[in-house]
């Protein structure tokens, strides 16, 4: 099954967050701070998901890391949630990347996986 990266700026939430795709059967690493990212080494998940529901900034920062790399740049990224004006500035910033609600990120992983 797919190995995840998730990232979402509060523990307790991302826990909640992380469950249902856990669930679902796929391999998810789960994060709430900026300290364990460069744990990837070869390692790389098969898609990383960045939650705009909280400090967005910090999540554009950390996609703006991740695809610098040439080695990294064929994982896709999912924007998942966040303010209509903050995905607007996201999308801008990443246009190739994939964005989505939350509740629609088991559905929209399905069909990544099966596009792959």
């Amino acid at each position: 099954m797919a190995k995840l990266f998730y990232l979402h700026w509060h523990e307790a939430e991302l826990r909640e967050r992380v469950a249902p795709l856990r669930k679902a059967g796929y391999d998810v690493a789960g994060h709430a701070n900026i300290e364990t990212l460069a744990q990837f080494g070869e390692a790389l998940p098969d898609a990383v998901i960045i939650s705009l529901d909280r400090l967005p900034s910090h999540g554009r920062t950390v996609a703006e890391w991740f695809w610098e790399a040439k080695k990294r740049q064929h994982v896709p990224i999912i924007f998942a949630g966040g303010e209509p004006d903050k995905i607007k500035t996201t999308k801008e910033k990443f246009p190739q990347a994939i964005f989505c609600a939350t509740a629609e990120l088991p559905e929209r992983i399905a069909r990544l996986v099966k596009e792959k």
